[in-house]
């Protein structure tokens, strides 16, 4: 937002500063951070206002003139070559001397042009940073002082800050705002006009709110002969110092009121208003409203509107009707200061596209109890500048509105230096609070603060307590250790501390294997999904770019653009070697159409995933080092090293479902690829990515990558912390079983079978060997199982391993038609 130092200092006496650097210096330390300073002279130092004394053809060029001009102060008369012709003996231009550094960056030096010296220049708007273009040099009123500064001539004297606003300063997007903090931290009283009261009464025009507590008041006058034309030079010059372009006087006259008090008003044409009353209400699905901007927008029913007795004439808080818009033959207006709800305001501007600077102020919150004095004030501009005559007034005010008042906060002074780490008197806390215009008082056990109506963000003794940090500065509070009470506890059986710790565990599990976490978009184009065989069912109402129109239902697309940049600016004789993962939402919607029904609640489902991408070397190059590459065996031991170190159970990998492989696109090798299950649920892939995916996007090699729902890994993983279990210290016994099984049959099932009916001496199965060759029945596959027993208490006895193996190996044979070869 753009702040005038001269507006300003008409709210509070800004006389002790240096300048204004040294307000930007005090604003930006209470946290109104300043981006910049602009002086509006900015290269008008050594311009001035000189007369032509006379004009005559350059005596080597006929397209150029040789002026002889006064400059003024008594000042010897200097020669000027000049390419334009526009001006005449005896015209006021503007003279750019010898030194200047003019808006567009031309320095001003001595000179010879064709053999003639010229000490210095005549200036166009174009020169001067005042227009995009001119057709000749800019000539000043006849009237215009000669030898005059220009900046003093135009009344370029003011300097304009660019402040960058928190989320919850909403107050300070007005001069008035912004003031109150300045004298605040000078220490000075606010300079505020006097405002006509607000009487409310006598209007032809009533005022009725149909829309609850979306629009809880709505205050308005109703004026007669107006007189619509250009605004007075200081209303044009005040506007357009801070961005605004002048359309009227009265159209100006409401961004006057809004950029000083910050309050959102509109003027319409009474005349244009029918049936004798305007009303705020909900919108009706397909109703169709003319705006200010000469486009025409079709409500969907969600939005409050202004109406009158017969059809809409605005889009509440976001812009006004076309077709009670003021224009040159408007003798009557009626003026309207409401509140409109912050969320539907919002809602509306984003829909609709029409972001203003009515709807910012409407969003952030305005003060709920300074209309009546905002309406007075703008009654009192209309009136003086546009001629106006006051009628009367009308208002319509909710009960629990015009009963409104601020919730105390009870603090102590205690809380507040502890929670700075400060150690500042009673007295100094009451004072800063009150500078802030904050009631205060004192009770017995501490102090109880009523923030000023106009500051919504201040709810709790926190917000006290950063009130009193930015008043005193954040240099002054001292560097401290907090004092440690007590060793930290453990915090377990909380679902939401145990879905973090394991978010995080597998992180540092992923990292401490060599991999790299990335964070990527979640919004990706259309088309670049569609390269997966994927389709977003979230579009996004607003998106930043077309390239982020879509919420992603996976994190590869995201993921692989990584590795894509990865191998985009890889260079060197080293292979690339990358290895990525990420744990984040994907997005999802399965109804008929997206909408809010509550603040952040869409209806879209959001599902916690984790994606790993393997590929390139296994090893860094090296001497003594092996020279292969990433396979599928590596993706899946990662997994298994996650699984292993966060001590899931009941995650289990299993040969791709058929169907589902169809279901993912083609995305994976058919022959190196496995499922994750919880139960009987599948929850994802892992495998070598499609090798005619790999083509199409041009990868320098096989890329492994896998992807799983990582909320049933969180659930599956103990809360409680692992335990140390020492060793059986008797010796094992190990069997070997050589099977002959179907080539379809899992080697899970063989493993899951084993140690399930070898309880409780059958500690571990795993698959050592396979074989397929001529000798073998077509379909059948050699299986080397492995078990391991033990028993913690004793020795075990041959006859009790082979009684156990004995009852393993039916199970296998009733189970899967396997038999020992």
């Amino acid at each position: 937002m753009k702040i005038s130092y001269k507006w300003l200092n008409e709210w509070v006496d800004l006389s002790g500063l240096k300048g204004p650097e040294e307000l930007a210096e005090i604003l930006t330390a209470r946290g109104l951070e300043v981006e910049s300073i602009e002086r509006q002279d900015r290269g008008f130092d050594k311009v001035i206002s000189a007369q032509i004394l006379h004009k005559d053809k350059h005596p080597e060029a006929d397209r150029l003139s040789l002026c002889k001009v006064n400059p003024g102060g008594g000042a010897e008369y200097l020669d000027i070559v000049c390419g334009a012709q526009n001006m005449k003996v005896g015209d006021i231009v503007c003279l750019a001397q010898i030194g200047a550094n003019l808006p567009n960056g031309m320095k001003i030096e001595k000179g010879k042009i064709r053999g003639v010296v010229s000490m210095g220049m005549l200036c166009s708007e174009e020169e001067l940073g005042m227009a995009k273009e001119s057709e000749g040099i800019l000539i000043l009123p006849p009237k215009t002082p000669v030898g005059w500064k220009l900046a003093d001539i135009l009344g370029l004297d003011d300097t304009l800050l660019e402040i960058k606003l928190t989320a919850n300063r909403g107050d300070c997007l007005s001069h008035r705002g912004m003031a109150r903090e300045v004298a605040a931290a000078l220490g000075k009283p606010l300079k505020a006009p006097k405002v006509s009261p607000f009487q409310g009464s006598g209007s032809p025009i009533r005022v009725e709110l149909e829309a609850g507590d979306f629009a809880p008041q709505f205050f308005g006058a109703y004026l007669d002969s107006v007189k619509v034309e250009p605004s007075p030079d200081w209303l044009k010059k005040r506007l357009e110092a801070i961005g605004q372009r002048s359309i009227n006087n009265l159209v100006d006259v409401s961004n006057l009121l809004m950029f000083e008090y910050g309050f959102p008003v509109h003027i319409y044409d009474a005349d244009k208003l029918e049936g004798g009353v305007i009303r705020v209400t909900r919108s009706k699905a397909g109703e169709k409203i003319p705006l200010l901007d000469g486009g025409e927008i079709e409500t969907t029913g969600e939005e409050l509107i202004i109406a009158d007795g017969v059809k809409p004439v605005g889009l509440a808080g976001v812009m006004g009707g076309g077709n009670s818009e003021v224009s040159e033959g408007t003798k009557r207006v009626f003026l309207e200061c409401a509140e409109f709800d912050p969320t539907l305001v919002r809602r509306a501007a984003f829909r609709f596209g029409r972001r203003s600077e009515a709807s910012l102020r409407f969003e952030k919150g305005i003060d709920p109890k300074g209309h009546r004095e905002a309406m007075g004030r703008l009654i009192d501009f209309v009136c003086k500048i546009a001629g106006g005559e006051l009628i009367g007034t009308a208002f319509a005010e909710l009960p629990s509105r015009a009963a409104f008042s601020v919730k105390p906060i009870a603090t102590t002074v205690d809380f507040i230096n502890g929670f700075l780490g400060t150690a500042l008197s009673e007295e100094r806390i009451i004072q800063i609070l009150e500078t802030l215009e904050c009631g205060v008082e004192k009770t017995g056990s501490g102090i109880r603060v009523t923030p000023p109506t106009y500051r919504l963000d201040l709810r709790i003794r926190e917000d006290l307590a950063e009130e009193v940090a930015r008043s005193i500065g954040y240099d002054a509070i001292p560097t401290t250790i907090p004092a440690l009470s007590g060793m930290p506890e453990m915090r377990l059986g909380n679902p939401k501390d145990h879905r973090l710790s394991v978010i995080d565990q597998a992180k540092d599990t992923l990292v401490s294997l060599g991999i790299n976490e990335v964070l990527t978009y979640s919004f990706q184009s259309e088309s670049w999904l569609a390269r997966f065989g994927m389709r977003s069912s979230v579009p996004i109402l607003n998106p930043l770019s077309e390239e982020q129109g879509f919420l992603v239902p996976s994190l590869l697309p995201g993921i692989m653009k990584a590795y894509l940049e990865n191998e985009r600016h890889h260079f060197g004789s080293d292979p690339l070697s990358v290895r990525l993962f990420e744990i984040r939402p994907v997005f999802s919607f399965s109804g008929e159409k997206i909408e809010a029904k509550g603040e952040g609640e869409t209806g879209v489902t959001e599902r916690l995933k984790l994606s790993v991408l393997l590929s390139g070397p296994r090893y860094a190059q090296g001497l003594s080092v092996e020279r292969g590459e990433t396979d599928f065996f590596d993706l899946k031991a990662v997994l298994e090293t996650l699984f292993e170190e966060l001590r899931t159970k009941g995650i289990r990998m299993r040969a791709a479902d058929t169907g589902l492989l169809q279901a993912s696109s083609g995305l994976f090798h058919p022959g190196q690829c496995l499922q994750f299950a919880a139960g009987k649920e599948a929850i994802g892939f892992a495998g070598r990515i499609h090798p005619k995916l790999e083509s199409e996007l041009k990868l320098r090699g096989p890329v492994f990558w896998a992807e799983l729902d990582f909320e049933p890994v969180i659930g599956l993983t103990p809360e409680k912390e692992a335990s140390f279990k020492a060793w059986s210290q008797f010796p094992t016994m190990e069997r070997d079983f050589a099977l002959l099984v179907d080539r379809t049959l899992p080697s899970e099932n063989l493993i899951q079978s084993a140690l399930k009916h070898g309880k409780p001496i059958a500690k571990v199965a795993k698959i050592f060997d396979t074989y397929e060759g001529a000798q073998l029945p077509e379909g059948k596959i050699s299986i080397g199982v492995r078990v391991i027993f033990s028993d913690d208490s004793k020795s075990l006895e041959e006859k009790q391993v082979d009684l156990c193996s004995e009852l393993i190996v039916k199970k296998w044979n009733d189970e899967f038609k396997a038999v020992i070869r």
